[in-house]
């Protein structure tokens, strides 16, 4: 290949890259706040509005970012069927460190989600890119598990590329991803409520109520 080429290859990864990092800081994000948490956290998750509105909007990102790279579209510039036919012989990113079998793979790889891609792609036309009339129609049928499957085979591509074209490794969950701070800011309240309790509770006591009596945690 080319060393014009192959600094296009460079930068078209990189930028499939950086779709992929906005889907799954969008993705963890939602993880967390619907599964990976307990005891008080559930309590302040699910009272607060604003945590409610975090989650829909990063499942919005998630949904139209995934999108950019998974519709087979021409006119999605970073489409990963149009990005893998330019590694197939006399394209423009052939080169023998991805040989057919590696094509194979990567072609398997998403064909085998065409279901869950295929509603992946109707959540962004219908709801999230456009507002359709019929958009009552569009039921989400990703499992989170479904939704990390995808953002795992971008990263396969990503990395197997890095490594036997570009000969660099990278890292695929940088630290300081935005989920960090959520958790610090939820790590607090969580805090702040047990101190609130422990007061309630002290009250209570010292005025000879037992505070199970009134619900309060202990």
């Amino acid at each position: 290949m080319a060393a014009t080429n192959i600094e296009k290859l460079q930068q078209h990864t990189k930028e499939i890259y950086e779709i992929m990092f906005r889907a799954q800081s969008s993705f963890k994000i939602v993880d967390y706040l619907y599964r990976e948490r307990d005891g008080l956290a559930i309590e302040i998750i699910n009272t607060s509005q604003f945590l409610k509105y975090t989650a829909e909007t990063h499942w919005r990102i998630y949904v139209i970012e995934l999108a950019k790279l998974f519709a087979p579209r021409k006119s999605e510039h970073y489409n990963l069927h149009h990005f893998i036919e330019k590694f197939k012989p006399g394209m423009e990113y052939s080169i023998s460190e991805i040989d057919a079998d590696v094509i194979e793979k990567w072609e398997q790889l998403v064909d085998g989600e065409k279901t869950k891609i295929n509603n992946l792609l109707q959540q962004r036309d219908k709801l999230y890119g456009h507002t359709d009339k019929d958009r009552h129609l569009v039921a989400n049928i990703l499992t989170f598990e479904d939704a990390r499957k995808l953002i795992m085979i971008v990263k396969q591509v990503v990395a197997e590329i890095y490594d036997a074209v570009l000969g660099q490794s990278i890292s695929l969950d940088p630290i300081g991803e935005p989920l960090e701070d959520l958790k610090r800011i939820i790590c607090t309240l969580v805090d702040a409520k047990k101190q609130m309790y422990n007061d309630y509770s002290a009250v209570c006591k010292h005025c000879g109520i037992d505070p199970g009596e009134l619900d309060i945690p202990q």
